[in-house]
Formats: structure tokens, C-alpha cells, sequence
């Protein structure tokens, strides 16, 4: 039953993956003259590149899609647009049939004929998104590339297929599924594109449309949706800014269990239903495993208040082996390794391994057994995509989490998360919709936002001030939260000699060039209970001389990681933060005896909808005692707001920024000592 579990989510999840693809030629199809004429993009004056025609297509009957590019080099940069990336989903989809060639003003042809590589794009949660790598020959600006290629996947069986009462049945049991999305924006504009679908006959099928011009649905001709563009504006992707894929022009096919709906009103009974369906699924797997409650003896003591009771299930849960977090293994592999499938929870325990999903479930389990309340909640990570109601795909919700009831109160865990700390969730599912599954059936429910209190970058430091203007200290760093989990999964699959570098190249990048940073000492690597700490020497050259008697200092000597910077005034689309935190600075800055205080910036204080800062420096004698506070808020911020936004972060570098002067002190001499 697990294993059902755990295929149907997969199924799901790739249902919802992207399917683009059209049919194309045996031969390559002519290129036009005025194509050939054209030195710039009429729609992008000064484009490096500009797609001429492309062609997306699939048939879901016969489960294969084929896409075509045709894509002319205007600069010398845009041979950029050689280096071909296809993503696919590991497990569920393979590309094929990849052709490609370079087209000279002259007729010579340059044929690819190298090596397709498969790179890994995307790993988390037993989801793993590969691309297919290549890159065309002998690129130059005036060139046409081309490329095409075929994209696969199972077919359903021919039974289903060919019979109406069987394919209605199927799809029931799935509710509804994404089968085909057509992203028609692209970075370069397009010149004319073709978009076709065939579905499967006796499923019902609906869309969805967003950023297109009115009247951009597709038509239908014979069964068939075809979609015809022209002049396509580029999509100027900025920084930080949502999943690219929900603001691009787009058109997104679902099949449907029933009659196909009316979009313009609720949905709600769509995910009712198929929500109840998933609901009764997870119910009958947890209550049938009868051993799962003396698992819980030893875990924790029957005096323990309730919150320590479950951290203590908690912990218990994250140490099994979380495969979803490891490298995918041939079967060979998981047999010479024993891996042996989990047929029920209380195996998870027993083999002491299990994937992100099976390590949910059995927290879920182990709660209730101790008498809480808890149930598995299916979420939209908002990394991918924001939840779409109207989109009737149930695999938009791809997590899991965990909500439990703990003193009257739902709180929400992902252990099935590496190194995530008790009562964190990571960013990508908190703040997000989904769906609580439990004996009542499905409830829609919101996941809150963490709070800027969960993420805290603490910087301690004892510096020393040379008469030169050097300065050298000891530095203390902690990570908590968000910024802690990142670090740690990012480094997960290095050992101690690479997440040792990656830690020296990122403290590097907040110093001045020419600091000299020597890493001391790292602690917390692989437990997310305690801060990630970091202990650290650097030596620079911080301040500037200001005639032969002064120095001046910035306020903040090192302003660290400085996550958000927008350079541009102007902006077109949504500023993405995509969660709160707080820096917390606190520094001491020791004088030698030839230095005194001349003077210290005023105290600065900071209050905004965007974030907080505050500021004060004193001089203790000898010394001067720097605090800074500064947090920023998450969510998602209008083009319209983005002034104010980029005026508050202005406003906390030029405070940050703000100079200080040290005089050299009277000498002794000159002081009649």
C-alpha cells in the first residue's frame, strides 16, 4: 500500500510536469528570404537573438511530444543561444530523436554530431529534474540554429484507450490531471509560433489562459487544440521576482472526471472531491499497521508536556535515512544495498530507511498514537508555482508537510526535510495553499508565513584598529532558520574539504577585496536543532585616510551578505521576498592609543511596511561599541511599490555607509605628561 502511495504521487506529480511538443518535418523545413534579411529584431531593436518560428505539439493518445526551434544570432552574444537545455522529469519522461544544425548565411551547414549530456537540474522530495545538454557548432552572428527533438512517456494501455466506460473510470480515479502547458513567452521575442494538442478521446478536457492577449484561446478543429501566435514580446525576467513560468503568457490543459466545468465560477467541488479521494486512501494505509504505537516506548516520558513529546517524536522520525536526499540508484544498486520496499510504516522503523513521503506518514502516525491530533496537508511549493484554484490539477500540490494540534493549536512540520528544525517549515511550503487530508476528508487551508524571528544572521566581532588603519578581529556567526537550512542542503553532498570552501568563498564576498579571511572553526554542519556557527579571523585594510591626523570608517567596517540589491530605478514586474529575516550586528572596535574618537554618525531608526533598521555607535573610550538590527519582511511586492522598496534598502547602505572620523591623539609630549 505504501508503494501504491508513493507511485500514485509520483504519477501526479509527473501528470503535472511540463508536455510541449509538435510534429515536425523529415526534412528541415526552407527558411524564408526575409528571414535570412533580417539584422535586428523589429519587436527588440538591439536583441543578441530572436526566435523566427518554434512548434510545440503532442499527442497524449500515442504519449510522445516533438518541439522545433528556428532561432537567429544577431550579435556576437547571442551565441549563447547554442548552448541548448531540455528539462525533463528523471523516471517519468526521456527525450529523444535530438537533431540540430547550424545554418550559414552562405548554405554551409554545420550538423551537430556531439554528445548529449544528462545534468541534473532539480533533486528534492524524490522529485529529480534532469536536462538534456548540448551545444551547436560553429555559432556566428548572422546564423539560424535549429533544433528539434521528441519528448516521451507511458502510454496508457490500449484498453483504457480504446474503451469510454474504461477511461472514464481511470481518470476518476486520478480527478483531474494537468496534461499539456504551453509556455508561449520565451526571453527572446517570437516571431510566429504553433501550438497543437490531441487529446485523449473520451476524456474531457479544459484550459486555462494567462498573460495572453484577449481572445488568445486556442480553437479546436477535429478533437485537436491549435494555438497560433505572432510577434511574442520577450519576457524580461529581473531579480527576485515569483516562478517565472506563473507570470509568462501561457495556456494550461487539464482532463477532467466529469462534464467539462465552468471555470468562471467556484471550484471548490473539484477539490472536494478528489481531495476526499486521496483523503480515504492515506486513512486506510495509517490505522491498518498495528505496531506503530509500541514503537513509541522510550521515545519520550509519559510526564513530558505535550510539546516536548512530539519534538521528541520529532527527532526520533529524522533519524531515519531519508532516501528522497540521496542520489538515485539502479536497481542493481538498491539490491546490493538490501534497500528493501516499506509494505507498511512500522518498516520504515524496522529498516530504518524510507523516502521524504514515507517519513511524513510515519510521523503522522506516531503522533497520533501518542494521542495528538495530526494529519498529512499537501501544499503548492511556491518555488515552482502559487496554487491556481481554477487549474483543476491536483499535482500543483507537490509537498507534503505535517499539521498537529499542540495545546488547542495547529502548528505545521516537515521532517521529512533534512536537517529542518522542529517548528520550521521550509520557506517553500510555508505561506503557501493546500489541503488538509484526514478522516473529515479535504480542507483547504493556508499554511502561515514564518516569522522574521525563525531567520537570524548574528554577527559578534572583536576588532582591533591599527595605526594604519588596518583592522584585524575574531568573528562569530550563527545561522538559524531558513538561512541555516539553505547552507546545509546546499552542502549536504560535499565533504568536509568542499563545504569548508564554500563557506571561505562566501565569507570572502563580505569584505572589502584583499581581506585575508581564515576559517577557524565550523559547528552544527548536520544538526538543524542548533545554529549553524561559524568562528572566523580577517585581517583588512578599513579605513581611509582623510589628511595626515584622520581616518574615516564606514559605520558598518563590514556589511556582510546582503541578500536583496536592485540597482535598476525602474521596474516592470513583482519584487519576490521570499521570506522574512533579521541581521543582528554586534561589533567592538578597539583603538590603538595613537587613535581617538573624532566623531559618530547620529543614531538612525527605521520603521517601514518593508522591514526595520536601527543603528547607534558609542564611543566607551578607547573603543566604539556598534549594534545594527535590520529585517525585511517576505512576500510578494508590486512593480508599483518597488520605488519605495529600493528607497528603504537605499536608505539602510547609505546609513550602513556612513563615516565615522578617528584623529590621531596628542602625544604625550604635546600633553605635558
Amino acid at each position: 500500500m505504501l508503494a501504491k502511495l508513493t507511485r500514485l504521487a509520483a504519477f501526479l506529480f509527473a501528470a503535472g510536469a511540463l508536455a510541449a511538443a509538435f510534429a515536425s518535418a523529415q526534412d528541415w523545413p526552407e527558411i524564408p528570404k526575409d528571414e535570412w534579411a533580417l539584422t535586428d529584431d523589429p519587436a527588440d531593436p538591439g536583441a543578441s537573438a530572436v526566435i523566427l518560428y518554434r512548434e510545440e505539439s503532442v499527442d497524449d493518445r500515442e504519449a510522445f511530444a516533438r518541439n522545433y526551434y528556428r532561432i537567429k544570432i544577431l550579435k556576437a552574444d547571442g551565441k549563447k543561444y547554442g548552448d541548448i537545455s531540455i528539462r525533463f522529469l528523471k523516471g517519468q519522461r526521456r527525450i529523444e530523436d535530438i537533431d540540430a544544425r547550424t545554418v550559414h548565411p552562405d548554405g554551409k551547414v554545420s550538423s551537430f554530431d556531439g554528445n548529449v549530456y544528462d545534468k541534473e537540474v532539480v533533486k528534492a522530495r524524490g522529485v529529480n529534474y534532469l536536462a538534456a545538454t548540448f551545444t551547436l557548432p560553429d555559432i556566428q552572428p548572422g546564423s539560424i540554429i535549429e533544433y528539434r527533438y521528441t519528448e516521451r512517456w507511458k502510454k496508457l494501455p490500449d484498453a483504457v484507450l480504446n474503451s469510454p466506460a474504461l477511461a472514464a473510470t481511470y481518470l476518476s480515479q486520478l480527478g483531474a490531471t494537468l496534461t499539456a502547458r504551453w509556455i508561449v513567452q520565451d526571453e527572446l521575442s517570437t516571431r510566429r509560433a504553433h501550438f497543437s494538442f490531441v487529446p485523449i478521446s473520451g476524456f474531457g478536457v479544459a484550459y486555462t489562459w494567462s498573460g495572453l492577449p484577449a481572445g488568445a484561446q486556442p480553437a479546436v478543429h477535429s478533437g485537436v487544440f491549435e494555438y497560433d501566435a505572432q510577434n511574442v514580446p520577450a519576457f524580461r525576467a529581473e531579480d527576485y521576482i515569483p516562478p517565472e513560468d506563473m507570470l509568462k503568457g501561457r495556456i494550461e490543459f487539464f482532463y477532467i472526471f466529469q462534464h467539462v466545468p465552468d471555470l468562471s465560477g467556484t471550484t471548490d467541488w473539484y477539490w472536494d472531491q478528489v481531495g476526499s479521494k486521496q483523503a480515504t486512501l492515506l486513512e486506510t494505509f495509517l490505522t491498518k499497521d498495528k505496531n506503530i504505537s509500541r514503537e513509541l516506548s522510550g521515545v519520550y516520558d509519559p510526564s513530558d508536556p505535550p510539546d516536548t513529546k512530539l519534538h521528541k517524536i520529532y527527532d526520533r522520525v529524522q533519524t531515519v535515512r531519508n532516501l528522497s536526499f540521496e542520489p538515485e540508484k539502479s536497481a542493481q544498486e538498491e539490491k546490493r544495498e538490501k534497500i528493501d520496499e516499506n509494505k507498511k510504516l512500522s518498516d520504515v522503523l524496522k529498516h530504518g530507511y524510507g523516502t521524504g513521503f514515507e517519513i511524513n506518514l510515519l510521523f503522522v502516525a506516531l503522533a497520533r498514537a501518542a494521542g495528538f491530533k495530526a494529519a498529512i496537508v499537501e501544499v503548492a511549493q511556491r518555488d515552482e508555482r502559487f496554487f491556481t484554484p481554477k487549474l483543476l490539477d491536483w499535482s500543483q500540490l507537490t509537498a507534503n508537510l505535517v499539521v498537529v494540534n499542540v495545546d488547542g493549536k495547529d502548528r505545521y512540520f516537515d521532517p521529512a526535510t533534512r536537517f529542518c528544525p522542529y517548528g520550521l517549515v521550509p520557506w517553500q511550503e510555508d505561506n503557501t495553499s493546500g489541503y488538509r487530508l484526514d478522516k473529515e476528508g479535504a480542507t483547504s487551508v493556508q499554511v502561515p508565513s514564518g516569522s522574521g524571528s525563525d531567520t537570524i544572521i548574528s554577527r559578534k566581532a572583536t576588532l582591533q584598529a591599527g595605526n594604519d588603519g588596518g583592522v584585524t578581529g575574531q568573528f562569530e556567526v550563527s545561522f538559524t532558520g531558513q538561512d541555516a537550512l539553505e547552507r546545509r542542503l546546499d552542502n549536504r553532498d560535499r565533504d568536509a574539504t568542499g563545504r569548508r570552501k564554500a563557506l571561505e568563498d562566501e565569507l570572502k564576498s563580505w569584505f572589502p577585496a584583499g581581506a585575508t579571511v581564515t576559517l577557524d572553526s565550523v559547528t552544527g554542519w548536520d544538526d538543524g536543532n542548533v545554529p549553524l556557527k561559524i568562528n572566523f579571523t580577517v585581517t583588512v585594510e578599513s579605513g581611509r585616510r582623510a589628511g595626515a591626523n584622520r581616518l574615516l570608517y564606514p559605520a558598518m567596517p563590514f556589511p556582510g551578505e546582503a541578500k536583496y540589491t536592485f540597482s535598476n530605478a525602474q521596474r516592470t514586474l513583482p519584487v519576490y521576498i521570499t521570506y522574512s529575516y533579521q541581521q543582528e550586528d554586534d561589533f567592538t572596535l578597539r583603538l590603538p592609543p595613537s587613535l581617538r574618537v573624532e566623531s559618530l554618525p547620529a543614531p538612525r531608526k527605521i520603521s517601514n511596511p518593508f522591514g526595520e533598521y536601527e543603528l547607534t555607535l558609542e564611543d566607551h573610550g578607547g573603543a566604539i561599541a556598534i549594534r545594527r538590527h535590520f529585517m525585511l519582511y517576505g512576500g510578494v511586492i508590486r512593480a508599483a511599490y518597488y520605488p519605495d522598496l529600493r528607497g528603504f534598502l537605499t536608505s539602510v547602505r547609505q546609513d550602513d555607509e556612513t563615516q565615522f572620523v578617528l584623529q590621531s591623539a596628542p602625544s604625550q609630549a604635546a600633553s605635558g605628561h
